[in-house]
């Protein structure tokens, strides 16, 4: 998904869908799965019929062509299924709170633009990325004797990252509930550092005082030395300032006090079990061992995990997480109420997430630049609030109050089949836009799909 632009956002996914189809029936257990970094088909069974399957994706990817209309409306429907919210909505998360619509960024913020993917986008993404040079092969046994895949050369394709966008301790407002903390730490010890603070955590905000049920954690790698670290809370919504309060704190208070024992045990037990100390070797670590190569990373050897693992002290890990504080994101639940003055005690800086921005007072009156043939202006049907579009930018005035989109930040406009347009700017922040709303609403409507490239309008499903 780190290489889908925000146009094409649920490309990758919507070819596997294709390509699952194409190779069916299929007898022996099988799937398929698109994650931040790669597109995994997989089976399990007998060597032969593992080897069949493998081929088979081989071969219709060389062959997509063969997908008809009828195939691609069929699998749509079946991803709209899979996940209908994705489907519908732009909802950023946390990668994307972090990096925006590039990169590993693009992971986290829907995919809508997938209604109105069509055969020739879906075709020529699959040239361009499905190639033997861009592709490996794991197996927990020997080769199978018929394994034979064939796949085109291809061009060398890059993966291309670019820096944070926050870099400061922030609170986001978030459109998802509940509490989330992410921070950027060293890859190599990430997954220890994540166990840890679940440890820490669970013990003070679960086992101490109640206020959650649960943390869920997850490691991104960003990069061959960075991976960005996330920790999901979930407390009912009258306990979320608490529970923020107090989770704050006690990452706090392990910068300064350190790690207890029983935090590293818990993250070394964790580990081991996760890689294992028999000859077998779990498929998770082989697949990440074969992503690593693809985008050229170094990958330590396992032994070489399992061995810092059993090494790893309190006092490393809490020097790792004093050393990645500065990059602490919070997002926070939007519907609930946090002063700033709270915010600054906890050391964070309030991002209200919106992407209608306040606009200054000296940019406040542009007559001219906001002609636009006698209708410059657009007035909402039930209250004073009204739209102008100017050449660089749409402005809403409401309530004395003026804010601001810029037109040159929103990364993709969708176009959804309720007449509504959809608005996304390169940080993730968006907009849904009812033009049933608005007085003259379909001059609107066409003026203001007029007023962005052609190549990010996309075709949203209605929400």
């Amino acid at each position: 998904m780190r290489d889908e632009p925000p146009a094409l956002a649920g490309i990758t996914h919507l070819v596997e869908h294709l390509l699952l189809r194409m190779v069916q029936p299929v007898t022996v257990l099988h799937g398929g799965t698109v994650t931040t970094d790669s597109l995994q088909f997989y089976a399990s069974g007998r060597p032969e019929d593992v080897a069949g399957f493998l081929n088979a994706i081989a071969a219709a990817a060389l062959t997509l062509e063969a997908v008809t209309e009828e195939d691609l409306t069929l699998e749509k429907s079946v991803l709209e299924a899979e996940d209908p919210h994705k489907f519908s909505t732009v909802s950023s998360g946390l990668l994307t709170y972090r990096f925006g619509t590039n990169g590993v960024g693009a992971a986290h913020f829907g995919a809508p633009a997938t209604a109105g993917l069509t055969k020739a986008e879906t075709i020529e993404w699959a040239g361009r990325w499905l190639t033997a040079g861009n592709a490996a092969v794991t197996f927990t046994g020997p080769l199978p004797a018929s394994l034979d895949i064939r796949l085109p050369t291809g061009v060398p394709v890059r993966h291309h990252q670019d820096p944070p966008l926050v870099t400061a301790p922030t609170l986001i407002k978030s459109r998802k509930r509940g509490i989330a903390v992410s921070l950027l730490v060293p890859s190599r010890d990430a997954g220890l550092l994540c166990e840890a603070l679940r440890y820490e955590l669970l013990a003070r905000l679960r086992h101490s005082r109640g206020l959650i049920y649960s943390v869920e954690n997850f490691t991104t790698p960003i990069d061959d030395r960075l991976s960005q670290l996330d920790l999901i809370l979930d407390p009912v919504q009258a306990n979320t300032v608490p529970a923020l309060q107090e989770g704050v704190l006690t990452l706090r208070g392990i910068a300064e006090a350190g790690f207890s024992k029983d935090a590293a045990q818990s993250a070394r037990n964790a580990l081991v079990s996760e890689l294992g100390w028999d000859e077998y070797v779990p498929q998770d670590y082989l697949d990440q061992l074969a992503i690593d190569g693809l985008l050229g990373r170094s990958t330590p050897d396992r032994q070489e995990l399992l061995d810092r693992a059993t090494i790893m002290s309190a006092a490393e890990l809490t020097k790792m997480l004093r050393n990645s504080s500065g990059s602490l994101i919070i997002a926070l639940d939007k519907s609930v109420k946090l002063r700033k003055t709270d915010a600054a005690k906890l050391g964070l800086a309030i991002d209200g997430y919106e992407i209608w921005q306040p606009l200054k007072d000296t940019e406040a009156d542009h007559p001219a630049e906001e002609s636009d043939g006698g209708h410059p202006t657009w007035r909402h049907k039930s209250s004073g609030a009204t739209l102008t579009l100017s050449p660089t930018r749409l402005i809403r005035r409401a309530s004395g109050k003026a804010t601001t989109v810029s037109l040159a930040d929103v990364a993709v406009v969708g176009d959804r089949s309720c007449g509504c347009v959809s608005l996304m700017d390169r940080r993730g922040r968006s907009s849904e836009l009812n033009m049933d709303e608005w007085k003259a609403s379909k001059k609107l409507r066409r003026k203001l799909l007029e007023a962005f490239p052609s190549g990010i309008i996309r075709s949203f499903p209605e929400d």
